[in-house]
This record gives structure tokens, sequence and C-alpha cells, in this order.
């Protein structure tokens, strides 16, 4: 009769459940499932090298519902062209959504393109599957021709032959 008891308690105990409350599991639940550190990714399409990314570190978030990579430190960016030409981005903040494909780029965005056009802002999107890029910030930007143009606004194909920029001051030089 002791050992029925006894087994009949051990298994009551054994089939309560436990509720972890302690902030180690909150913090878990919160955090990312890797991170890397000095990133040096190589981008290829058709065995020719198309980017080259770094980051000093990278969170992967890909296990959540919206799966996302965050760049808390800030990225460098070589995309290079068909002809080898290299146009630099950086920022100081970064997070790249892959459902979406859009990289949001906040923090002293700095674009440097492969014919010397010079753009700067505060935040920066950039759709991937779409190839364009855009902001609702104020941006300024200089051309290889010594055009300066400040707006508070733009949208452009990721190679910059189109620009529809919004609210605009600047300065142009024009041949008479």
């Amino acid at each position: 009769m002791n050992i029925v008891i006894a087994f009949a308690v051990t298994m009551f105990f054994s089939c309560q459940s436990k509720k972890i409350t302690s902030p180690d599991y909150l913090e878990s639940e919160e955090a990312p499932i890797a991170e890397a550190f000095e990133v040096n990714l190589k981008y290829t399409d058709s065995g020719r090298l198309t980017a080259i990314l770094k980051a000093s570190r990278i969170l992967d978030y890909s296990n959540r519902s919206f799966a996302y990579h965050e760049f808390p430190e800030g990225i460098i960016l070589d995309i290079i062209d068909e002809d080898g030409k290299v146009s630099v981005v950086t920022s100081d903040y970064a997070i790249s959504y892959q459902e979406t494909g859009i990289i949001d780029m906040r923090g002293n965005v700095d674009i440097l393109t492969a014919d010397s056009t010079h753009l700067q802002a505060k935040q920066l999107y950039w759709n991937q599957n779409l190839s364009w890029v855009f902001t609702d910030q104020p941006y300024k930007s200089y051309l290889p021709d010594g055009t300066i143009n400040e707006a508070d606004g733009f949208d452009a194909n990721q190679d910059f032959t189109i620009l529809n920029s919004r609210i605009n001051d600047g300065v142009m030089f024009i041949e008479e």
C-alpha cells in the first residue's frame, strides 16, 4: 500500500507544470537566434561578384514571424556594377527585412556612387525587390558637375538615373 501511495504522489507532482517567470527566460525569448562579429559577406550573381557587405555585428532574428537581420553598429556595402565600378553605401545602423526585401538604414547614411554622385541622409530605405531607394527625411546630394540639391525626401531607382525629389533647394550650374 505504501508503494502505491508513493507512486501516486510521485505521479501527481511530476505532472504539475511550473511557470517560469525569471527574467532570464524572458530575455531569451527576445534574443536573436544567432550573432555574428566582423562579418565580410560577398554576394555573387551568375559567378560575378555584385556586392560586399561589411558589418561589425549582425543579429539574426530569422526565428520571428516577421524575420529580420539587425546591424546595430552599422554597415558598409560595396555595390559592384557590371563594369566593375563600385558604389559605397554606409550607415550607423541598418535592419533588413527578409519577407519584404526592404533595408532600413539610419544615422549618417552616405552613398558615394561610381560616377562620384554623393548623397547624405538621416534615413534611407532600399527596396531590393524593386531596386528602388526612398526617404521622407531631409537629404543632400552633390552631383559630379557641382550641382548641390537639398530636399525633404526623394525616391529613385538604385542607379539614380530616375530621381523624384520633393521641396528642393539647391545650386545648379547651367551652360549658356
